[in-house]
């Protein structure tokens, strides 16, 4: 395919499947970034259009329908299915929803990291697209106190002694780096005051890796679960990348990485490919992870750079 047909093929993917959220003139912007550094700039164009329509962004309204998923496929419907079980397989509906109501008022959802980062943002939406109560929502800090034991050791004490479950969220977990920084020192301090209270964590995307640290026997153990898993086939420029099983003859992985590494090395050299190479072509309408290559996301704040896919950087 020419350049032309790709820009015909991303025109679709973005009134189709973008839900028009990304702009035409954006693109354009973005493609233009590439000058011809790695190879002419004629052949790293069509490089970056081909990649592009490779890449998986998440419009808001999307975003919501995983939500909704998510809580019905890894919240509603396994607690539901215990019910049954307990009650010797009942088909008395509303015995059950009574009974899962009970389940709910004892839950609590809290998002990963401090109430401005994305796991508590999308909690918002996630109330309410699935109808649930506020008082059902809350963070670290306000579900748990800190308090000295009889040894002045600081333990974490439950603020609602009544609540049997924690449900720990976040969109993405990517190397599993974060998650664990953040949450490992409270879940170990957690269990050791409430060993009988359920911590669960759930997400929208998580990759394989990041999976398996989430579930450690001292972290969540088996109480992880995610709505798509992504294995090594989503790193991008891997040999078993799945983005471009079926390339045209001209293409290059070796070419396409080369180009993402030289601008990704400008822009962000300690993660060129992404955060912990990452390699992800993966994004959602309210941010864009750093496990994404940084051709996608950089703002052009120390060298010029127009980004397609705007990332909200934390501030510590």
């Amino acid at each position: 395919m020419s350049a032309e047909e790709y820009q015909q093929k991303l025109r679709v993917i973005v009134e189709q499947a973008w839900d028009g959220e990304i702009r035409w003139p954006e693109i354009e912007a973005w493609v233009h970034n590439f000058t011809g550094e790695s190879c002419s700039a004629e052949d790293e164009q069509r490089l970056a259009l081909l990649m592009l329509t490779r890449f998986m962004y998440f419009s808001k309204g999307l975003v919501r329908q995983m939500l909704k998923a998510v809580y019905r496929d890894q919240i509603e419907s396994p607690i539901k299915q215990r019910i049954r079980r307990n009650c010797g397989n009942t088909r008395d509906f509303d015995l059950v929803q009574r009974l899962y109501s009970d389940e709910l008022a004892s839950t609590r959802f809290i998002g990963v990291g401090n109430p401005a980062e994305s796991g508590a943002h999308l909690l918002y939406y996630f109330r309410q697209v699935n109808y649930l109560k506020k008082d059902l929502f809350s963070d670290v800090t306000s579900a748990f106190v800190p308090v000295a034991d009889p040894t002045g050791r600081i333990i974490y004490k439950q603020r609602e002694a009544q609540v049997a479950r924690y449900v720990f969220f976040d969109d993405l977990v990517g190397s599993g780096t974060q998650a664990t920084e953040y949450l490992k020192p409270y879940i170990k301090l957690i269990r050791e005051n409430s060993p009988g209270v359920e911590l669960r964590f759930v997400s929208l995307f998580a990759t394989t890796s990041g999976l398996e640290k989430l579930s450690a026997s001292d972290f969540f153990g088996k109480d992880v679960t995610t709505l798509f898993e992504l294995d090594d086939t989503y790193k991008a420029f891997g040999q078993e990348s799945r983005y471009f099983n079926a390339p045209p003859d001209w293409f290059s992985l070796d070419a396409l990485k080369n180009m993402c590494s030289l601008y990704g090395d400008k822009l962000n050299p300690s993660i060129p490919l992404g955060y912990k190479d990452g390699q992800l072509l993966l994004g959602f309408s309210h941010n864009t992870p750093d496990n994404v290559p940084p051709v996608f996301w950089n703002e052009g704040r120390t060298v010029p750079w127009r980004p397609i896919f705007v990332r909200y950087d934390k501030k510590y």
